[in-house]
């Protein structure tokens, strides 16, 4: 899938112009006012979407109340390693006046190319996990100079923003990257929300720096984004409903009674057989203690693209 050239009518306080954007493989900067409030409106405690974060009392923030998360989803035959190219469209986000010491535009797509190989590393198996059938392809990169969106956090501001940029299809992975805050690494929503008429909020939101080569301590490796886009595949955190019968929904994954922060190796907070998983990609441990999705996770995010992403 290849996406296509478009453009964006933008209006301001001047009049309304028109900017190009989302070349493929380019990295043209694109200057756009938008109308995205500064203040996110109060998270919803819904469970449409799942985040990471640096801390254990970090909110996750839910914006779409009318789609539940996914639980059990169909089993569907499994497809073949690498089999599925997932098209990334990578949207840089930026301040409208940079201060001094901000990264290059060269140095950004750099960390960007970085990124997409950890996705192919991560998600191929050749980290110590199993190997999924999903290869992830850079199909577009832009940079946008919106402060509002910078900054973006979880409410209107997000909305906008997403209204503005979102491309592609429900194949289309949509990456955010700005200076997010509140303690979070990132955020995404589950597949069935694209089909409920909310598909614009698809996608993930990503601190920039968390990105290879950044400069978030025990998290700029790279595994916050393969750890959104499990959500984005329909993964739950290792550590969801804890000890509880169902847990995460895939019977590989030991249970888990909260995060794990850090890398505690040989902790077991549930009287069910398994360690806790600490080394999951879906626990909330640094990137340098992150390796691998069980099989049971590469079954359900296979499941969750023929139930809900696949277009064809």
């Amino acid at each position: 899938m290849r996406l296509q050239i478009r453009s964006l009518l933008v209006a301001t306080a001047a009049g309304a112009f028109l900017v190009g954007g989302l070349a493929p493989l380019a990295s043209a900067t694109v200057a756009r006012s938008g109308a995205g409030s500064a203040a996110a409106a109060p998270c919803l405690h819904t469970s449409s979407s799942a985040a990471r974060s640096t801390g254990a009392k970090t909110d996750e923030p839910t914006q779409d109340p009318n789609s539940p998360a996914n639980g059990r989803i169909k089993t569907q035959p499994l497809m073949k390693p690498g089999s599925v190219t997932v098209p990334v469209a990578f949207h840089m986000l930026q301040p409208t006046v940079k201060p001094a010491g901000f990264r290059s535009n060269a140095a950004w797509t750099r960390m960007v190319n970085d990124q997409i190989k950890v996705l192919n590393d991560s998600y191929g198996g050749r980290t110590g996990g199993a190997k999924s059938p999903f290869k992830f392809t850079l199909a577009s990169l832009e940079f946008v100079q919106n402060d509002a969106w910078y900054n973006v956090g979880p409410g209107k501001t997000e909305r906008d923003m997403k209204h503005a940029l979102n491309v592609g299809d429900s194949e289309t992975l949509n990456v955010y990257a700005g200076n997010i805050g509140d303690g979070l690494l990132g955020w995404a929503y589950f597949p069935q929300s694209y089909n409920d008429g909310h598909g614009y909020l698809d996608g993930v939101v990503m601190l920039d720096e968390s990105m290879p080569g950044g400069n978030t301590t025990n998290y700029s490796e790279g595994d916050t984004l393969t750890h959104e886009v499990g959500h984005w595949f329909a993964l739950q955190h290792t550590f969801n409903g804890g000890c509880s019968a169902s847990n995460d929904f895939v019977e590989d994954t030991p249970k888990e009674a909260h995060p794990q922060f850090g890398c505690p190796v040989g902790e077991d907070t549930c009287p069910a057989p398994g360690l806790d998983p600490v080394h999951n990609f879906m626990d909330y441990s640094v990137d340098s203690c992150m390796y691998q999705f069980t099989q049971g996770q590469v079954q359900r995010m296979n499941d969750a693209w023929i139930d809900f992403r696949q277009v064809s």
